[in-house]
């Protein structure tokens, strides 16, 4: 009787936290579709210039947080970074620093490929409206 209540209760509770977790995803989805729209025309073109900034603003706030943790990391007494706790603690920081880098580096890589197309679908644009290919 005992394991049957406790399996019932496991199911229970595996259930809800599906349930938490849905809308969760639900919201990552739509934002990401977000993006994607305001960065594709109704001509099917992509908005190399807007998903640029998108990344640009990203990596933006990949450096705010770098910085917020390098002086999370300065202001915390040096006291709580003995034993083997603060060994961890200092690690963390560490780690959370260097994935916050990356994020930043990947999206400014982002964000340069992106305006190096804007800049060559414009031309792309110019000479077309230059006259010169006749259509």
């Amino acid at each position: 009787m005992r394991t049957a209540t406790i399996n019932y209760f496991t199911i229970i509770s595996i259930f809800a936290l599906m349930m938490i977790g849905l809308p969760a995803v639900a919201y990552a989805t739509e934002q990401n579709t977000q993006v994607n729209s305001t960065a594709i025309k109704t001509t099917g073109n992509t908005d190399h210039q807007k998903l640029a900034h998108y990344y640009e603003d990203q990596a933006k706030e990949m450096q705010a947080k770098i910085q917020e943790q390098v002086e999370a990391f300065n202001h915390k007494p040096s006291t709580s970074f003995l034993g083997r706790n603060g060994q961890r603690i200092k690690k963390h920081v560490v780690f959370k620093i260097h994935e916050f880098e990356k994020a930043a580096a990947e999206n400014l890589q982002k964000a340069a490929y992106h305006n190096k197309m804007a800049e060559e679908q414009k031309n792309r644009q110019q000479f077309a409206e230059s006259g010169r290919i006749k259509g």
